[in-house]
């Protein structure tokens, strides 16, 4: 599964959370970035995380 893919499936499962979060999208192959409730937005540095890393430290930023 390439980067963007397993983002794009992320993304849907944060949306589903019913989290303050309305969309996460893939910036570079080294970053994403959160989109909040209220216009927020935090950048996340991904690079050489594994598919489970990404997860911890993007969700490090949405709590």
């Amino acid at each position: 599964m390439k980067k963007e893919d397993f983002i794009a499936i992320f993304e849907a499962t944060l949306l589903s959370a019913n989290l303050d979060v309305i969309g996460l999208s893939l910036i570079d192959d080294s970053h994403v970035l959160i989109r909040f409730k209220g216009n927020g937005t935090r950048k996340v540095n991904i690079e050489a995380d594994s598919f489970g890393a990404i997860i911890v430290d993007v969700m490090n930023h949405v709590f």
